[in-house]
């Protein structure tokens, strides 16, 4: 008697690979879906912040020179004297909390009569987010004027 031997099926290489390449195109497309939410993420970041140099910049979070700028933004409308001199190197910067800054200095002020004033004030400003130099991004919880 004769014996009957079976050949193995051949393997389906060609779907295989057809699935294969399937899987592999698929999983660049998502690649390319998520890199174009990345840009399109940077793009609008980028264009929200007014194209300002500070959404590059690593140190998101406002120094003390920041704080005291965005305090004469503050206090100048408060000054009733105009030609106002803001004391830009002594000044106290304390810092509160993880947003919260206290700015303590003086500012001259010539009056109508001619007259130099000295008005000291103290801040304290709150930082909300977004870029520093922006006076809408703080929030001014106290404020003390003196004059002598």
């Amino acid at each position: 008697m004769e014996r009957i031997y079976h050949k193995p099926r051949p393997e389906q290489s060609y779907l295989k690979d057809k699935q294969h390449k399937k899987k592999t195109a698929m999983t660049g497309v998502w690649m390319l879906i998520v890199i174009g939410i990345i840009f399109i993420a940077v793009m609008v970041k980028f264009a929200t912040s007014g194209g300002s140099s500070d959404m590059l910049t690593f140190t998101m979070f406002p120094n003390s020179d920041d704080a005291y700028q965005v305090a004469k933004q503050f206090i100048g409308p408060t000054i009733k004297s105009g030609n106002l001199a803001f004391a830009e190197e002594r000044y106290q910067f304390a810092k509160k909390s993880d947003s919260v800054f206290v700015i303590k200095s003086y500012v001259t002020s010539i009056d109508e009569k001619g007259d130099k004033l000295k008005t000291n004030f103290q801040i304290t400003l709150k930082y909300n987010g977004g870029p520093k130099a922006v006076q809408d991004n703080w929030t001014m919880i106290d404020m003390n004027e003196e004059e002598e």
